[in-house]
């Protein structure tokens, strides 16, 4: 059997050497895009950092803060630093709003695992105003 190297060294030559550098690098591309580059996905045991999932995926129409964007009122997105829209709004209505979607917002579902789905809807919790005493 050959050396792994000489089979690629030989694949190369033989066929056409940029094409074969292409499909390379776009499978090196695809597995750190899918594998590598995660800063939100935590592993197997470690805790949802639900702050950095907020940012990454939220905050482009919702805000940091979650006072909303100027993309984000343009879509009528709510303000989840409302005392009034946290008061109105129970934990599952937010939850299933991350779940499926609503209006332009798009469902999360299919992207995220359910436990970073969860720690996103408690960070939502987490971003209405203070109470004062």
């Amino acid at each position: 059997m050959r050396h792994p190297y000489l089979l690629w060294r030989s694949f190369l030559i033989r066929d056409n050497w940029k094409k074969s550098t292409g499909y390379a690098l776009s499978f090196l591309s695809c597995f750190c895009l899918c594998f590598g580059f995660s800063t939100v996905y935590g592993q197997e045991g470690e805790e949802v950092d639900a702050k950095s999932l907020f940012e990454y995926h939220c905050a482009t129409c919702h805000g940091a803060d979650g006072k909303g964007t100027k993309r984000g009122h343009e879509l009528k997105a709510p303000n989840f630093a409302d005392a009034n829209w946290q008061a109105a709004k129970t934990d599952e209505e937010i939850l299933n709003s991350v779940i499926n979607g609503k209006n332009k917002m798009p469902r999360w579902s299919d992207k995220l695992q359910p436990e970073e789905i969860q720690a996103l809807a408690r960070y939502v919790r987490k971003l209405a105003p203070e109470k004062r005493s």
